[in-house]
């Protein structure tokens, strides 16, 4: 057995290696790159989803890469933001015990074009993902979780906030209200939290307070994981 003193000054070598470790690691979590993921329809993938989801799988992702991509050429950024809204808002509301027999199941962004339906977190973490694959940076998106006030109840709900600029009012990407709105013209929304691939805020009125890494956020971890996993086949 080592004297203390030597013990002492492995165990801080140790430590320091764990961090070290842990920083690399929360490295490789934030370091995936959108490009080539759902606009990019892949033979392998394609057939991976057909055998889960059924033969109109790989009909389903083309179409909605097609439909991304052609929504990615218009020149004007808000109107080509609310196109992307409109065309994943076309998918079917479905919840998640319908689709998964699971009581909170975050899909992947492909996985929610091969059934062409999902619940709330679906379609607003397919817009995000289509944004961000189109090369929008990403503090001008959060993904946002809401207080949705309907029928005289408040439920949980998700949508995709979108920043033109800096500071700027927000638009929200909403798969209840298809019109493209500014948060002002929501007032049946009262926001909690956002996330996105940078930070995670708490949202108040006297400003959002950052709250730190998306990677503290479990279920957005094991998302990531399962679409580094569909990308690597």
């Amino acid at each position: 057995m080592p004297p203390l003193p030597a013990l002492t000054a492995v165990l801080s070598r140790s430590r320091l290696i764990a961090c070290l470790l842990l920083v690399f690691m929360a490295a490789q979590a934030t370091a995936f790159t959108y490009q080539g993921y759902l606009l990019t329809v892949r033979t392998e993938l394609q057939q991976k989803m057909t055998a889960r989801f059924g033969d109109k799988a790989g009909p389903r992702m083309a179409e909605l890469a097609e439909a991304l991509n052609a929504a990615g050429r218009i020149a004007d950024e808000a109107v080509r933001v609310e196109r992307i809204n409109q065309i994943a808002n076309r998918a079917r509301y479905m919840t998640d015990p319908q689709l998964w027999q699971s009581e909170d199941y975050w899909a992947t962004p492909v996985e929610f074009a091969a059934l062409a339906a999902g619940d709330c977190e679906d379609y607003s973490l397919a817009k995000y993902f289509a944004l961000r694959e189109l090369g929008m940076p990403a503090d001008k998106l959060r993904i946002t979780y809401v207080r949705l006030l309907r029928q005289g109840r408040l439920e949980n709900h998700m949508v995709l906030a979108y920043y033109p600029e800096p500071g700027a009012e927000p638009w929200v990407l909403d798969n209840l209200e298809k019109r493209f709105m500014l948060a002002r013209d929501r007032p049946d929304l009262t926001p909690v939290y956002s996330f996105n691939d940078d930070r995670v805020w708490k949202v108040q009125s006297g400003g959002d307070r950052e709250l730190g890494s998306p990677q503290q956020l479990r279920k957005w971890r094991e998302l990531l994981d399962r679409v580094e996993a569909e990308v690597r086949g």
